[in-house]
């Protein structure tokens, strides 16, 4: 039996994935396997989830890898006397934040095999990984696509939609107001069997804003938007991912790009479009509109949040507009990152107090200060 599940395996799984990874390199470029890995992943995601919930989310869709290893005989040596030595490749790939899906022990030129799904950030600690491991292993580690999910993507072209610039125009907000219950309430209450708001007040006086939070869960926004008020709710505008929220050619009304621009007031973000990512929220700010980010660019795996980008900073301090940090608590629990099913459960919203920077705050002490101050609230609550 296990040897006919090796061979599903390798006939399956690797051999699929050897030949997309094979056919990406004759075009050129690891990077143009690394998108394809997350485009792919969104596309399929796509798919799956009914963009009429509107499951939104700044977040980065979670990208899948391969895992190869060659044990060295040192390293064989030590398994037969410490077998508990094999957890020590998943408690590595889980300090980076990967999650692995399978692992196998091999028979031919490879030892092990891992499935695992990771963040976009996992690329730039793939290089520090192997060589954390190389003394034990030689390793090899490469971004994989479904095969079936590879051909549709090499059959079609990308396309997306958006921004609209219209969404800024007043009787959007009208339209926001009516369609708010089916567009966030009801997932509230489906999602949330108590839904607790704490330090709302600190919105009190303000006028325009950025309001940032931790970033748990796809059900993030639906929390978020009982803490903020009406007046800065109706004028507040995320980022989703272009080519997942923001395709053409959908036939479905609630999946067309211009529904959710007016509806839920998201705009498309474009993966890897670097700094020009950052030209539309500042246009809307200009407009006057409020924003809500999340810093992290992707959901936290562990109990503690991820790193901050400067896509808030630079806004803030280029547009003079405050920072309303909101702590999201429970969210995790409700849906992790990598699973599909949510389970009901309580969450918390803990509005900060905002965070207005004086003219000559640099970037990084920017970005350190509102990650400080919400990881003085998670301290406590973890505490």
């Amino acid at each position: 039996m296990m040897l006919a599940l090796r061979w599903l395996l390798r006939r399956n799984m690797l051999w699929g994935q050897v030949v997309a990874y094979q056919h990406l390199a004759m075009r050129g470029a690891l990077e143009v396997a690394d998108e394809f890995t997350h485009i792919g992943c969104a596309r399929h995601n796509a798919h799956l989830n009914a963009l009429g919930s509107c499951q939104f989310s700044g977040g980065e869709t979670m990208g899948q890898y391969v895992v190869l290893m060659r044990d060295h005989s040192s390293a064989l040596a030590h398994m037969q006397n410490n077998v508990e030595a094999l957890n020590g490749i998943k408690e590595g790939l889980e300090r980076w934040e990967a999650k692995v899906i399978a692992s196998y022990r091999l028979l031919g030129e490879w030892d092990q095999c891992y499935f695992i799904d990771a963040p976009s950030n996992f690329l730039a600690y793939r290089a520090t990984l192997s060589q954390e491991w190389s003394v034990t292993s030689d390793t090899l580690i490469l971004p994989a696509v479904e095969m079936p999910l590879f051909q549709r993507l090499m059959q079609q072209e990308i396309r997306t939609a958006g921004p609209y610039k219209w969404q800024v125009q007043w009787w959007t907000r009208l339209v926001r107001m009516a369609m708010y219950d089916y567009s966030f309430g009801r997932h509230a209450r489906k999602f949330f069997t108590s839904h607790d708001v704490f330090g709302k007040e600190h919105f009190d006086g303000i006028e325009q804003c950025i309001v940032v939070a931790n970033h748990a869960s796809h059900h993030d926004q639906y929390a978020l938007m009982k803490a903020i008020p009406w007046r800065i709710r109706i004028n507040l505008f995320f980022g989703a991912a272009a080519d997942r929220w923001f395709l053409r050619g959908r036939k479905e009304i609630t999946l067309q790009p211009w529904y959710a621009s007016l509806v839920t007031g998201t705009y498309p973000i474009r993966r890897g479009g670097g700094s020009k990512t950052l030209d539309y929220p500042k246009w809307l700010l200009s407009k006057g509109a409020n924003l809500m980010l999340f810093p992290e660019g992707t959901r936290a795996r562990g109990r503690h949040m991820s790193h901050f980008k400067h896509g808030v900073s630079i806004l803030a301090l280029e547009s003079g507009v405050t920072v309303v940090p909101v702590y999201l608590e429970g969210l995790q629990k409700i849906r992790p990152p990598g699973t599909r099913e949510s389970v009901p459960g309580p969450v918390a919203a803990h509005v900060l107090e905002p965070i207005s920077f004086p003219v000559g705050t640099s970037v990084p002490d920017a970005t350190h200060q509102i990650y400080h101050a919400m990881q003085v609230k998670q301290n406590e609550l973890l505490a």
